[in-house]
């Protein structure tokens, strides 16, 4: 995994990374770059040229061809930089899936893959003001398209590109996704969706690639065209030590992800391995799994996956395959149809307004504080959708899609690929396709839940009917289940210990901007009071505890200042 960064000091820069330093036409070139290219023959056919040693000399040469244009060419997971001499251009893939952060300040620029590195700089400080408290706190563990939680230091969005040049910054937005009216028949849209899956997972593949398997449809989907080009394909999946003993079944995890393991490896072509995670490999990556983000994250839901991905490397994989990205586009979630969380004000995966204000320390901001950046983030982001329809079943849909793309979805990628970064695990998810969501995403809301056929809606309706005939039944109509998560007593005590450690302290740095009374109550009743849970069925009692836990040892690991 690469790590690319650099400064710009009135006309000097410093790169570091994978730097490839080439001239062209006399003119001499840098280029630092993280990723992969899946269409790089075709690219190499577009320059006419085949002899190449690297892919980043590939995007050097596009890039002297074609300029700012030649992103219109990639399909790939990427993030790089090339300088000029005089001007520096900087890109991120169409969904974001190689990250890229920037800050300025005054004539120096910083840019990295990551934010400790634009720390390390020694450019910006580790500040948190009131408009960053407020994206940690009312949004967290998500994050506006384009902010982070520390001040000055920013996120280039997905699809988006930067120019630097005399002090000047420049951000341009090339590809978003765009509504469109899609005259293809049922029949044509089961057949293309199932072209374009099979095809994507077709160019990520390579001869040393494995796939991780949970049971559920996406996975086994992926794991099905995986094995059918590779057969014998190792998988792997995750199993949490006590887990089958204390899952209790919900509305949202209906069965056990254990049982349907089973069913599709049994049915597949592949070599599978369980991998045993215990509560307190769970408990102890709490830590690093904050430090791969550099901010507060998805708590255990971060921590499991990385701790799935180190096993995995030392498993010896290098390159895996990942189901992700599906529910996203295809409408896997239930807030694409039931209503309460339809019509909510705020984020429908996230309708916590009521414990997000509790946990903020007495008088450090207004009581309405929290809604209105709710409501305002929310907005402007949807001022982006494009609406076409005359129906507002549709454009309601529309405006869903869009935003579980921007915030949820963006979320899930920067767990995956920060925490497989740490591990020098690669994991590429065939969803991520752009082509993918470009064709979805005109799709309509009714045709995406089956609703044109019943009156009741199916998730993921058209996906589960484009690959019903390739995997078991049972998979093919399972309902939604997210991520595997710890349903462990086990894992609840270890985190209420520490929390109980934290806030005992007067040392410790949420005094400065947490309800520490309130929080010692909801761990008095061990969350039995609680009416909201932080971040849907991801995120409950255990996993708020252990946001909080992220947030002190990120106040204290980074040093922060609080300017509220």
């Amino acid at each position: 995994m690469s790590t690319i960064y650099g400064i710009k000091k009135d006309t000097k820069l410093k790169l570091t990374g994978d730097l490839l330093e080439k001239e062209i036409n006399g003119k001499n070139y840098s280029i630092l770059y993280d990723g992969t290219i899946y269409n790089i023959d075709n690219i190499k056919a577009v320059i006419g040229k085949e002899n190449y040693e690297t892919d980043a000399e590939v995007l050097l040469d596009l890039f002297v061809s074609f300029g700012e244009k030649m992103l219109a060419y990639l399909n790939g997971d990427f993030a790089f930089a090339i300088y000029d001499g005089n001007t520096i251009f900087i890109a991120r893939d169409k969904l974001g899936v190689k990250p890229m952060y920037y800050s300025q300040n005054g004539k120096s620029f910083v840019f990295a893959s990551s934010i400790k590195d634009i720390l390390n700089s020694k450019v910006i400080e580790p500040i948190m003001s009131k408009e960053e408290f407020l994206e940690m706190i009312a949004l967290g563990p998500a994050h506006t398209p384009s902010k982070t939680y520390f001040k000055n230091i920013f996120e280039l969005e997905a699809g988006n590109y930067l120019v630097f040049d005399n002090n000047c910054l420049k951000k341009v937005n090339y590809w978003d996704l765009k509504e469109k009216k899609l005259e293809d028949s049922e029949k044509e849209i089961i057949t293309n969706i199932k072209e374009l899956v099979t095809d994507s997972t077709k160019i990520r593949m390579k001869e040393d690639i494995s796939s991780t398997l949970s049971g559920g449809l996406d996975s086994t989907i992926v794991t099905k065209l995986a094995s059918d080009f590779k057969p014998g394909i190792k998988t792997y999946s995750i199993n949490y030590e006590g887990n089958d003993e204390d899952f209790k079944a919900s509305s949202y995890q209906q069965s056990k992800d254990s049982d349907y393991v089973k069913v599709a490896s049994g049915s597949l072509d592949v070599s599978h391995t369980n991998l045993d995670v215990t509560q307190k490999e769970l408990f102890d990556s709490l830590r690093i799994s904050m430090d791969v983000r550099s901010m507060p994250g998805m708590a255990d839901i971060d921590s499991s996956m990385y701790v799935f991905c180190k096993k995995l490397s030392q498993c010896g994989e290098r390159t895996t395959l990942s189901g992700e990205c599906s529910d996203e586009i295809f409408a896997g979630y239930p807030w694409f149809y039931r209503e309460h969380l339809k019509n909510a004000n705020g984020f429908p995966w996230a309708l916590s307004e009521n414990l997000r204000q509790n946990l903020i320390k007495k008088g450090l901001v207004e009581n309405e504080d929290v809604n209105n950046y709710i409501l305002t983030s929310k907005q402007n982001t949807l001022k982006r959708v494009e609406h076409i329809s005359s129906s507002p079943f549709e454009n309601e849909f529309k405006e869903i899609n869009y935003l579980t793309i921007k915030y949820f979805m963006n979320t899930l990628i920067e767990r995956t690929e920060r925490t497989a970064r740490l591990s020098n695990l690669d994991v590429r998810m065939p969803f991520s396709d752009y082509r993918i969501f470009e064709y979805v995403y005109t799709i309509t809301g009714k045709d995406k839940l089956g609703l044109n056929v019943s009156s009741t809606p199916t998730e993921k309706c058209l996906l589960r009917f484009a690959f019903k005939d390739d995997i078991p039944i049972s998979i093919s109509q399972r309902k939604k289940s997210p991520f595997p998560k710890t349903y462990s007593r086990k894992y609840l005590e270890f985190v209420e210990e520490e929390l109980r450690k934290i806030i005992d302290n007067p040392a410790s740095r949420i005094h400065e901007i947490l309800n520490i009374d309130y929080i010692r109550h909801i761990m008095d009743t061990h969350g039995e009071e609680l009416t909201e849970n932080l971040f849907g069925q991801l995120m409950t009692y255990p996993q708020t505890l252990a946001y909080i836990i992220q947030i002190e040892y990120w106040l204290e690991d980074y040093n922060i200042k609080v300017e509220i």
